[in-house]
């Protein structure tokens, strides 16, 4: 017998017929994703679900355009020195933060020492490289900003990601630890409600600079549970879903209240080892388990076809890829025993496969728990919540763990995936404490280099060492996939980690 209203009853029979619900649109637009964070402090986590979620508050000194070009936003103009490692930034005047205060050049600078600052272990991947001496203010809207290294078109890019967005310095200084739950930055949004693990309720900031969002309300919820998402989406509870489960794609796309949009991703499904912990030390070991793993099967069952078999450590939406002239790995299952058994383990090993309370990476590490038990190591899948799972990756000591490694900003260069990854000097985006002088050395040759041939040769090579130490293994490229209602328009869904729906509006509403 139902326990709710006659309406609540009548509109679940309709969903069970396969009739499309009325959705609620117009001033608010809610959004569901697969995990939440602890903080919106943009130096206080690398995870692209928090800067998901902080992107629609924050903005930076510079973005992209549809085109890939970097453009103005909080900075007005640039200059770069010839040597390329001096940038004066010339700020907007009357840039307004959520708490009123004006946008100045002490909140860029104070911005820029937090980042270097103890404070900013967890993004050091892109912080490490300004030098903290060189950060200088000339007037209230002059900044000047020195890199370690030449860098006349990386730092820009690397500009456009949230971890660089400006904070109030008098926010920052007034919440103290706390800031993290009450943020201020000056984009088109400004939170009004944060609770972890549940959602993030926002408000159009009227005092935006620039064009104002067509939404009056932006809220964005967590729910863990892929298929869960699914009929949220169907429900009209929300009006737009991030990672669409593979397998809900059809079911999706023949709801005629409903569309799917599938982009190409920046995403590498992968298997991180901690490199120095025993077994996994030996590159023999980590080679086996290459060797074992059954990409195409990930594709089919995994993601029923929404997916490439990964042939190395970026995928083929990155520049510098070499995904189309290096073969992906097949399974060689006598070639991984016999790695196995020279590195000391003819009968295998027992071990652990670390993965978040994702639907899509529990399924990862179940079908490679099969996988390697064909080479006789006995894996157990753990299953960790999100916000526990990122704190184990950051530790030393950790088993191995599947996630998808976005890096970098909305730039689909080879710079942003591989320097976060794999430099020694990165901090908390090495998950895998690897330490190679030679790659650090190419990684940062590569990121003071103009775009040619050159530096295409440093990024192949990078490739081919990579592939043959493995600190991660990886596994396939997924597509970005998103749900929305039909009426939803006005967002650009990008390869990258990190969304922008500050634009969004409905077609059948007018902004109000």
């Amino acid at each position: 017998m139902c326990k709710f209203s006659h309406l609540l009853c009548l509109s679940a029979m309709l969903l069970c017929a396969g009739v499309p619900a009325a959705f609620a649109k117009g001033d608010t637009l809610t959004i569901a994703t697969a995990a939440s964070s602890k903080t919106l402090d943009p130096i206080a986590t690398p995870d692209s679900f928090t800067h998901n979620i902080m992107n629609q508050l924050y903005e930076c000194l510079v973005g992209f355009n549809n085109k890939g070009e970097i453009i103005p936003l909080l900075a007005e103009k640039w200059d770069v020195s010839p040597d390329g490692k001096t940038f004066t930034f010339h700020l907007r005047k009357g840039v307004k933060f959520h708490n009123g205060e004006e946008l100045k050049a002490d909140d860029v600078v104070f911005t820029f020492q937090r980042a270097t600052g103890p404070d900013g272990g967890p993004i050091r991947a892109f912080s490490n490289f300004i030098d903290p001496a060189g950060l200088k203010k000339i007037d209230d809207y002059t900044v000047v900003v020195t890199t370690r290294i030449p860098m006349p078109s990386t730092f820009l890019q690397t500009l456009a990601h949230t971890w660089s967005a400006p904070v109030s310095k008098k926010a920052v200084e007034k919440y103290g630890k706390d800031y993290g739950m009450n943020p201020v930055g000056a984009g088109r949004f400004k939170a009004v409600e944060v609770l972890p693990g549940d959602k993030v309720v926002f408000e159009r900031f009227d005092d935006y600079y620039g064009e104002k969002a067509k939404v009056k309300n932006l809220i964005i919820r967590t729910i863990v549970e892929a298929s869960t998402r699914t009929i949220e989406l169907e429900s009209g509870a929300v009006d737009l879903i991030i990672d669409a489960a593979a397998t809900d794609v059809s079911r999706i796309e023949s709801n005629p209240a409903l569309k799917i949009i599938k982009v190409p991703s920046c995403r590498v499904n992968m298997l991180g080892f901690e490199v120095n912990k025993p077994p996994y030390n030996d590159v023999r070991v980590r080679q086996a388990m290459n060797l074992a793993v059954d990409r195409e099967g990930i594709v089919k069952v995994v993601y029923r076809g929404f997916a490439e078999p990964a042939a190395g450590p970026i995928s083929s939406a990155i520049k510098y890829n070499k995904q189309n002239s290096t073969p992906y790995v097949k399974t060689d299952i006598a070639k991984a025993k016999a790695l196995l058994e020279e590195a000391g383990y003819p009968n295998g090993f027992k071990g652990e496969i670390l993965a978040p309370d994702r639907t899509e990476m529990i399924r990862v590490a179940t079908v490679l728990q099969e996988n390697f038990a064909k080479i006789g190591l006995q894996m157990e899948v753990k299953v960790i919540e999100w916000g526990v799972f990122m704190d184990i990756q950051r530790l030393k000591d950790h088993e191995p763990f599947v996630n998808n490694w976005w890096g970098g900003p909305p730039a689909m260069d080879a710079f942003f995936l591989m320097t976060p990854a794999f430099h020694s000097k990165a901090g908390h985006t090495n998950r895998y404490l690897y330490n190679n002088p030679e790659v650090d050395a190419l990684l940062d040759k590569g990121a003071s280099m103009v775009d040619g041939p050159e530096r295409e040769a440093v990024y192949s090579k990078l490739w081919d060492i990579l592939n043959i130490e493995l600190p991660y293994i990886s596994v396939v490229t997924p597509f970005n996939l998103f749900g929305a209602v039909k009426e939803l328009e006005g967002i650009i869904y990008r390869a990258g980690s990190v969304q922008n729906f500050t634009t969004a509006y409905f077609s059948d509403s007018a902004a109000k």
